[in-house]
């Protein structure tokens, strides 16, 4: 049928306010992983897992967390806060990182031998008799065990019967040739390819979510490996920012009040760096409290629409004590950990209901007093929102500069920070587009000025109250209280 041409007709326009686009939490996590035992292996590659078995199909998984650092990120994120999606970039490259075994001995009962070291890269491994002679690869099969040794079966049953000692040779990965440099990457001047803290730059791109904590624990005790996260963090993909997660030496700091000190001489000391120290006890596992927080973050926004006014600090880490590296524990009074807090790091105390992370202020705290700067809730709400400007008004890059526009962000942005007011996420918010920020000039070259203003809710840090004898009730003494 044709079009009708008589009568009435109506039809739909779209909403000339825009809808806020938020960016919710991704965390992006470098480190090492056990990828010979992985389905897929991934090598600096930034992998989206939402789910425990996604992130053990990309990188294995291992309890040996002080060789394969992601895997304690793995168990903190999706077995013990059972949170995620959490990008992770395993830098262990099994081409690099490894170490050649020649000749072991192995011994055979019931046609199987049992390689007890770890690590092992399958494709490489070749069996010999102990005369030296070489065994057909398709006489046996190699498997992974649940601990990560290696079991070789032997499936020719006329070799079977003979075959008693035999020698193996294999490659193995060996995690302790990662270095500071591994982590830290940058664009390989060989394969040109993107390595490391560098590939934060990708996450964006690749899965369309703004990476807004970053970690790398176990590596960020080291100054050069923590300044490179803070930086990547300041300017993701040059539009977007987020926070950096670190974790202060806690093997030659052995005691609180040294932290201080070694804080400033190493320059963690930015308004994006949230510091920590010691280190956390699960009974007898080792944790790194930045992970920890990372998973802990996601919790308290969850429970808040994501919507990241509320401080983690005062919130469950689900730790039984907190230590040194080498496991051991530390007992910090309340005045210790506040001195802590004075000095821009944050620790965990067992006071009032189990041990909560304790501390609000960033690592430019106390020589910041900008409180958009040294305080965690603050500056990530800061973070918060300006991504989230980036993100709803980028599609409108390019198109008229009319009234209808500048409307529309005003009227739409406005209308926003009133509905956080309501929710009780800041306190107030408004944003303007005024003739004295946008001179004649700009305004011919494209370039338009929004002014925002907002004020995020504060936290309630120290709470007093002064208790006074009156005198007054002692009048209840004598008939009716009058």
């Amino acid at each position: 049928m044709g079009s009708i041409n008589h009568g009435v007709k109506t039809s739909e326009s779209s909403t000339s306010i825009a809808s806020v686009i938020e960016s919710g939490n991704c965390a992006v996590i470098i480190g090492t992983a056990p990828v010979n035992l992985a389905k897929s292996p991934k090598i600096n590659t930034p992998v989206l897992c939402y789910s425990e078995r996604e992130a053990i199909e990309a990188f294995g998984y291992s309890d040996e967390w002080a060789s394969y650092t992601l895997c304690e990120a793995i168990d903190v994120f999706f077995r013990l806060f059972k949170v995620g999606p959490v990008v992770f970039i395993n830098v262990l490259d099994p081409a690099t990182h490894k170490e050649a075994v020649s000749d072991g001995a192995i011994t055979f009962t019931k046609k199987k031998g049992i390689i007890a070291d770890k690590g092992i890269l399958l494709p490489s491994l070749s069996l010999k008799q102990s005369d030296d002679s070489p065994v057909p690869k398709d006489k046996y099969t190699a498997v992974f065990n649940e601990d990560g040794s290696v079991s070789i079966i032997v499936i020719d049953e006329t070799l079977a019967e003979t075959l008693n000692t035999g020698k193996v040779s294999y490659d193995k990965l060996k995690p302790s040739l990662v270095t500071e440099t591994d982590i830290i990457g940058g664009i390989d001047t060989t394969t040109l390819k993107t390595e490391g803290i560098a590939l934060i730059n990708q996450v964006f791109p690749k899965f369309n979510k703004v990476p807004n904590i970053g970690l790398a624990p176990g590596w960020t005790d080291k100054s050069k490996v923590m300044t490179s996260l803070v930086s990547a963090m300041k300017s993701i993909n040059e539009v977007f920012t987020g926070i950096a997660l670190a974790d202060i030496d806690a093997t030659t700091i052995d005691k609180y009040n040294k932290v201080p000190a070694w804080k400033n001489d190493n320059s963690y000391i930015h308004e994006n760096l949230y510091n920590f120290w010691p280190m956390a006890l699960i009974d007898k596992t080792l944790y790194h409290i930045s992970t920890l927080v990372a998973a802990s973050i996601y919790a308290v926004d969850t429970k808040n629409g994501d919507i990241p006014y509320e401080s983690p600090s005062n919130k469950p880490l689900n730790i039984t004590g907190i230590c040194l590296k080498n496991k051991t524990e530390v007992d910090l009074l309340l005045t210790q950990a506040d001195y802590l807090n004075d000095n821009g790091v944050a620790t965990s105390i067992n006071f009032n209901n189990g041990w909560r992370l304790w501390g609000n202020r960033t690592g430019c705290y106390p020589s910041n007093t900008d409180i958009k700067d040294n305080t965690i809730s603050c500056k990530r709400m800061f973070i918060w929102d300006n991504n989230n400007f980036t993100l709803t008004y980028w599609l409108d890059v390019d198109k008229p500069a009319n009234n209808k526009l500048m409307d529309k962000i005003v009227d739409s942005y406005n209308d926003y920070y009133n509905g956080l007011v309501t929710t009780g996420a800041i306190l107030g918010g408004r944003i303007e587009f005024n003739k004295q920020d946008n001179p004649t000039t700009k305004l011919m070259d494209g370039k338009y000025n929004f002014k925002r203003y907002m004020t995020p809710v504060g936290v309630a840090e120290k709470i007093e109250s002064a208790l006074e004898y009156d005198t007054e009730y002692l009048k209840k003494l004598f008939g009716g209280g009058k």
